[in-house]
């Protein structure tokens, strides 16, 4: 085998080796445009790409009289400091958030057809990078309202937070957390406990307007509760009348 002398020089790398292009999107690509045939087919369509890429889609300042809807990621937008807290009177320290103003932005118009369109308007996001699961977007770990009724459901069964997480996973939607589960088994009872006391408040009104609308006796017609009254005379003046009842002596 014949080896290179000191004296001669390496060949050159192939030429033929595309250069390094960095991604513009960072591993978020939007999504593709198009027509759909409504907003809630949009979103989906919006929200399973962003899903497959590590960020979430969520709407904001929509104007659906005009049929103007605008999506952006849910990572935009900043916190508003009402309290005027600070680095020393914060209670919770060291705390993460979510909100880091992403400039990220769709627009979804209705056409004159009645269908949606979804077109770009800053198609690259910003301050941060695609997440590891679905899970630490909250838009991704929303239920539907049947499963809702089945949790509320599987709750009066007697069924464990635990139990229903599974279930919920198994049979909706797989980025759920232990921490949505017990949310919404509070959510249930309130809204349980609501109920109850408008049934409550219904039927004590029903009531009273029954009471209400109960006609009474006219003591005029009815002997057994005739009272002594007193009618104008000739003259005007007062003269006594004898009830007919046998219960007392006038």
């Amino acid at each position: 085998m014949d080896y290179l002398q000191e004296d001669q020089l390496y060949p050159p790398p192939p030429s033929t080796l595309p250069a390094y292009q960095p991604d513009p999107y960072d591993g978020m690509p939007p999504p593709p445009g198009g027509e759909f045939p409504d907003l809630p087919a949009l979103m989906k369509a919006c929200q399973d790409h962003a899903k497959q890429h590590g960020y979430a889609c969520v709407t904001s300042s929509n104007n659906y009289k005009r049929g103007i809807a605008y999506v952006r990621c849910d990572r935009g937008g900043e916190y508003v400091n009402h309290w005027n807290l600070t680095e020393e009177t914060r209670v919770r320290k060291n705390r993460t958030r979510r909100l880091v103003g992403c400039t990220w932005k769709a627009r979804a118009k209705r056409t004159a057809g009645g269908t949606w369109l979804l077109t770009m308007m800053n198609p690259k996001h910003l301050g941060h990078s695609a997440s590891d699961s679905p899970a630490a977007h909250p838009s991704q770990r929303q239920l539907s309202a049947e499963a809702v009724e089945e949790a509320r459901q599987a709750f009066k069964g007697g069924m464990s937070p635990k139990g229903v997480l599974e279930l919920m996973r198994a049979r909706y939607n797989e980025a759920i957390t232990a921490q949505d589960v017990y949310n919404l088994k509070a959510k249930i009872a309130r809204a349980d406990q609501k109920a109850a006391a408008g049934a409550v408040v219904a039927t004590a009104a029903a009531a009273a307007a029954a009471v209400e609308t109960t006609p009474t006796t006219d003591p005029t017609t009815d002997p057994l509760l005739q009272m002594q009254m007193v009618a104008p005379g000739p003259n005007g003046e007062a003269t006594a009348e004898t009830c007919a009842c046998q219960c007392c002596d006038h």
